[in-house]
């Protein structure tokens, strides 16, 4: 029993009310986390099964890019092609934000709009002269192909925090379940216990006491007879 009592604890009846408030507070505070993580583990399944069929989708563009790549290597050299690609405009900056996501911050990654929102030739970095349409549908598919790539990031950081989230409640929960509250129920029990042991000493106490006084009267009133 000792080691599932709070030390320091009195035991008293003021004492025992206090735990059994503390009892209420943890268990409230375990069904409130325990439905947090039950939200959380529906968020990541949800997740789990959007990043496997980005991841799919992404697979299936890369090859698609690759064979445009290899056409537009042939119909255009590879020498040619590889100039190209150096005069074209580089993959812009990333950014990495932070965003909001049931309570937990999560990563976003990002790039500026004006970068890929206008996906004209003009924009493309290199001359329309001496070019093919094979090279602007491999540029087309490699930029929707960033895009996805970025997309698929994000969700991936948002999947790895709720993991750290959904472990640390975990821990919370199971903390509040196997630790904190037993303790408290294990206290209060041994409150309890003291308190009815008190109160049948007390009993005991009393009842010595009015053995003792009715013995003393008894005595009291036996009379004396005197010698004749």
């Amino acid at each position: 029993m000792q080691r599932a009592v709070i030390s320091g604890v009195r035991p008293t009846r003021l004492e025992l009310l206090r735990l059994r408030r503390r009892e209420l507070i943890a268990q409230k505070g375990r069904d409130i986390l325990q439905e947090k993580l039950d939200a959380l583990v529906l968020e990541h399944s949800r997740l789990s099964v959007e990043l496997e069929r980005m991841a799919e989708n992404i697979r299936e563009q890369m090859a698609h890019a690759y064979e445009n790549l290899k056409i537009a290597g042939v119909m255009t050299g590879w020498v040619h092609l590889s100039e190209i690609a150096s005069s074209s405009r580089k993959i812009p900056e990333i950014f990495v934000t932070s965003t909001q996501v049931m309570g937990v911050r999560v990563p976003e990654v990002s790039r500026k709009s004006e970068d890929h929102t206008d996906c004209s030739r003009q924009n493309w970095g290199y001359s329309m002269v001496g070019t093919s349409g094979q090279v602007d549908e491999v540029s087309q598919r490699y930029e929707k192909l960033l895009s996805l790539i970025l997309e698929y990031a994000s969700l991936q950081g948002r999947a790895d925090r709720l993991i750290l989230e959904m472990n640390r409640t975990r821990r919370r929960v199971n903390a509040l379940e196997h630790l904190v509250i037993p303790r408290l129920q294990g206290t209060m029990r041994y409150i309890e216990f003291r308190l009815e042991e008190r109160e049948r000493e007390d009993l005991f106490r009393r009842k010595r006491m009015k053995q003792i006084m009715e013995k003393k009267s008894q005595e009291t009133a036996i009379p004396v007879i005197s010698g004749a």
